[in-house]
């Protein structure tokens, strides 16, 4: 389903985004959203995933590719723990 409507930028470049829209979205008071300028110039507004939610995704992503994730955290603790340490050889 397309939903076209209209807003205008304000002088603080603020816009309204209209009800038609935020409903069909979902999007509520406090609704964090996300602006992708696509090549060809298109703008899509859309939700912005919650950050667990995009660390799942990630982590189902790298378990598709059969990436050994617990030995992605364990290096990942060791390299910051050198690195907190001073020893980044």
């Amino acid at each position: 389903m397309s939903v076209t409507d209209n807003a205008t930028i304000t002088s603080k470049g603020q816009v309204t985004i209209p009800k038609r829209i935020r409903d069909e979205l979902g999007l509520t008071e406090g609704t964090e959203i996300e602006f992708i300028i696509e090549e060809d110039g298109t703008i899509r507004v859309q939700p912005k995933e919650p950050a667990l939610q995009r660390l799942h995704s990630v982590k189902e992503k790298l378990a598709e590719k059969d990436i050994d994730i617990e030995k992605m955290q364990r290096e990942s603790k060791t390299a910051w723990s050198s690195h907190l340490d001073g020893d980044d050889t």
